[in-house]
């Protein structure tokens, strides 16, 4: 038969090449110096297999009103701006708006609404100081949730981002006679006043000081080549000094693209992208850098050399502020694990359930590296990882003979968890819609029609049998052709019942572990980087083999977790 491709997807991402960041995965372990000594899991520790079942659902808002400024590059010479709202009566009505100005396009001009990647109505230019979009749920229109991460992109017909940014965590300026919004908060709006430290207790940094002040901004854009770019940015200031850092990730363009970094129209530096699709720009004053003073008004563009926005987003959340490592803290752990496995901001439900799990381990330090061990290892456990990220590594496997690239994973993992929240409403329906389409995808792809597109129903069948390790001499096998033959199967179908066979399942399980670590924990492939070959990979595969796949004697995650090259993402 023809060589498989190992790349899946139509050409959309760059080749990996090696990434010059250091890594923590010598010949032998992912942490510094030799193997780590096993952690004992304490008494108090939850079984290391929780799953998203036992998240509860997103608890209800209570508050008034939350909102977002969004940003974006200039049009023609003028800078657009816009906002956000969304707001819950005491009845339980909900309300969204979205209100652009100043966006230099023709009237009538048709743009796209989207709230976390998903488009929920349009706004028309109409020549006027503003336009929006009102959404009402007691007007029988669809009217997403909202919380605190939830980011909105405004685009063209084209898809382009025109504007974009996060609803914020700083609590609006009350209306007088409107209800306050709780809204946890760290602290006052940290533009005239510094921020408070972040929550201390279950393995959280102390705070840094009284005199320092932290303050974010999370960046949103509309997809590019199937894959939706996610960043933030920090400021920080104590003491005369000012430090500045902004990142960028799943940016799917060429490797060594240059993106230029505005804040308030100012360009500060700009980003060469790497191999992963990511990178970041860092100034302080104390080197000698300018850093600007930002507000909580502040806006942050990244945009290529033409000038159109990529990325977008205000100083409008409250910062961490932790004596050490952010990812010290124990909200931004959990947060982390989301984004890194699942592939989306987390529901509040689930954030305060995994952060609380945490934070019951008080000061015990081995408990909180425990449970923050379990918690991460929990987010590769769960039906939602299995069920999507776990279902495309196999497809991978069956289709190709190989494990997925990252790049390429993450374009079709971003897809298949679109909208996906398990233990929501009508999430195993919204599962199994988002499997189906996943699969017909998959086998229209020009790298997968090229192997298979003119096999025979059995060379099909028993290639993917191959693939996957599995006897072809089989009922199942037989059952397979035969359904193709009649109509009643799709190659679709097919290899998804292929994907989903209990023996293949089972021995793909440990080498797909392995492989998020790579992916989620150090945003990379097991071959870059320093690490020129699959030594690395090899040694935790076989270290998760030898103890029967418990993370916990194999010390695998908490390597991962505890390794240089993980925590550095965090550290600035």
């Amino acid at each position: 038969g023809a060589t498989p491709s190992p790349s899946p997807t139509p050409g959309a991402t760059p080749s990996p090449t090696a990434t010059p960041t250091a890594t923590p995965t010598p010949g032998a372990t992912p942490t510094p110096g030799a193997t780590p000594s096993p952690t004992p899991t304490p008494g108090a520790t939850p079984s290391p297999t929780p799953t998203p079942g036992a998240t509860p659902l997103p608890t209800p808002f209570v508050m008034n009103e939350i909102e977002a400024d969004l940003s974006g590059a200039a049009i023609n010479g003028r800078t657009p701006k816009g906002e956000a709202e969304y707001e819950v009566e005491p009845s339980g009505n909900r309300e969204f708006k979205a209100r652009v100005e100043n966006v230099n396009l023709p009237v009538g001009t048709v743009l796209n609404v989207l709230v976390d990647n998903v488009k929920v109505g349009t706004i028309t230019l109409t020549g006027a100081d503003r336009d929006e979009l009102r959404l009402k749920t007691e007007d029988g229109q669809f009217v997403p949730q909202v919380n605190s991460r939830t980011r909105v992109v405004i685009t063209n017909q084209a898809g382009a981002t025109i504007l974009a940014g996060s609803f914020s965590n700083i609590a609006p300026t009350p209306i007088p006679g409107a209800t306050p919004s709780p809204t946890p908060t760290p602290g006052t709006t940290p533009s005239p006043t510094p921020t408070p430290g972040g929550d201390t207790g279950g393995g959280d940094g102390g705070g840094g000081g009284s005199s320092e002040l932290r303050i974010e901004a999370r960046l949103a854009g509309a997809a590019i080549n199937g894959l939706v770019p996610k960043g933030h940015a920090r400021f920080r200031s104590r003491d005369g000094r000012r430090d500045f850092n902004v990142e960028v990730e799943k940016v799917n363009l060429p490797v060594g693209t240059v993106l230029q970094v505005f804040v308030d129209g100012q360009k500060l530096g700009d980003l060469v992208l790497r191999s992963t699709l990511e990178n970041e720009l860092e100034l302080n004053t104390n080197d000698g850098q300018f850093v600007p003073v930002v507000t909580n008004i502040s806006t942050v563009v990244v945009s290529n050399a033409a000038g159109a926005t990529i990325l977008s987003g205000v100083f409008n959340t409250a910062g961490i502020n932790v004596s050490g490592n952010d990812i010290d803290n124990t909200s931004l752990f959990v947060e982390q694990q989301y984004r890194d496995f699942l592939d989306r901001e987390p529901d509040d439900g689930g954030l305060n359930f995994w952060s609380n799990e945490i934070r019951k381990c008080g000061t015990d330090p081995s408990c909180v590296d425990g449970m923050r061990v379990n918690t991460s290892a929990a987010f590769f456990l769960s039906i939602e990882f299995q069920e999507t990220g776990y279902m495309l590594y196999r497809f991978n496997k069956a289709s190709f003979g190989v494990m997925p690239r990252r790049n390429d994973f993450l374009v079709e993992m971003q897809a298949t968890a679109q909208g996906l929240v398990v233990g929501a409403p009508g999430w195993q329906q919204k599962l199994e819609d988002n499997k189906r389409d996943a699969a017909v995808r998959w086998v229209a792809w020009p790298a997968f029609q090229s192997v298979y597109g003119g096999m025979s129903n059995a060379q099909y069948v028993d290639a993917l049998f191959a693939n996957a390790g599995l006897a072809t001499g089989t009922p199942e096998r037989f059952a397979l052709v035969e359904g193709l033959n009649t109509g009643a199967e799709t190659r679709a179908t097919v290899l998804r019942k292929v994907a989903d066979n209990a023996e293949f399942r089972r021995r793909e399980s440990n080498p797909a572990f392995v492989l998020m670590q790579y992916f989620g924990y150090l945003h990379r492939n097991p071959n870059e980087g320093a690490d020129v070959d699959m030594g690395g990979f090899n040694f935790w595969l076989k270290k998760l083999d030898d103890n029967g796949g418990d993370f916990h004697r194999a010390q695998m995650v908490k390597a991962f977790i505890d390794s240089i090259e993980y925590r550095n993402r965090f550290e600035w």
